[in-house]
């Protein structure tokens, strides 16, 4: 799509994007059994279980300005041959929910995102038509920080496809930053607006309390 076109859809950032921000790395373990309760949120099947990935972030800088988000990372079995996706996502701007789908293809909601924070506890509250829930999250005490780099990762990893609207999207982000174990996540009031995480096992996860990425411009092109 031609800058022109995009920007009658009032897009005018254009990739790449440099962002910074905070965040929350919640890893998870799914059931066949779990993943067929969710259908209605498009993780992909298996037939064997698999990790997912739940990321909530705080960006505090982007070219569109300070947004929240609260997205699914799909990592497809790699015997599928699927390279991973973002099934869901909702983002507290409207202008990032424009650039976002028609960027790169990522199935951008909108949202209201509120926050609370004590000590080592954050509380975040998150409400789309009318329905709400909350994410509560602990913060290890004192918790020893590792660096993360997208060049430690297998590249494979980090290629993500999205369709949309007719056309494929493709796109690799890159980040760097430090991570913190976190202690403890809990799932209040999930509604039916995102899937139940709580059924789930919650592996490892992590707080980040400052990242930078880089999101390039996607390859796009006409589903087949």
């Amino acid at each position: 799509m031609s800058h022109a076109l995009l920007q009658e859809q009032n897009i005018h950032q254009f990739p790449p994007w440099h962002l910074q921000g905070e965040g929350f790395i919640l890893n998870y373990w799914l059931t066949p059994g779990f993943i067929q309760q969710a259908k209605q949120f498009r993780i992909a099947p298996s037939p064997l279980g698999r990790v997912v990935q739940v990321l909530l972030v705080r960006y505090h800088s982007s070219p569109i300005g300070p947004y929240d988000e609260l997205l699914i990372l799909d990592h497809p079995l790699i015997s599928k041959r699927r390279l991973s996706s973002i099934p869901k996502i909702y983002v507290s701007t409207h202008e990032s929910v424009v650039h976002g789908q028609h960027l790169w293809g990522i199935p951008k909601e909108h949202a209201e995102f509120e926050w609370q924070e004590k000590n080592q506890e954050i509380l975040c509250h998150i409400q789309h038509q009318n329905q709400r829930m909350t994410i509560r999250l602990k913060k290890t005490k004192s918790a020893r920080k590792f660096y993360i780099n997208s060049h430690h990762i297998p590249a494979s990893m980090l290629k993500i496809q999205q369709a949309w609207k007719g056309q494929r999207f493709q796109f690799s982000p890159q980040f760097r930053g430090h991570l913190s174990k976190l202690s403890q996540v809990e799932w209040q009031n999930i509604n039916n607006i995102f899937p139940d995480f709580s059924k789930a096992k919650l592996l490892q996860s992590f707080y980040v309390p400052k990242f930078n990425l880089i999101f390039p411009e996607a390859k796009i092109a006409t589903k087949p």
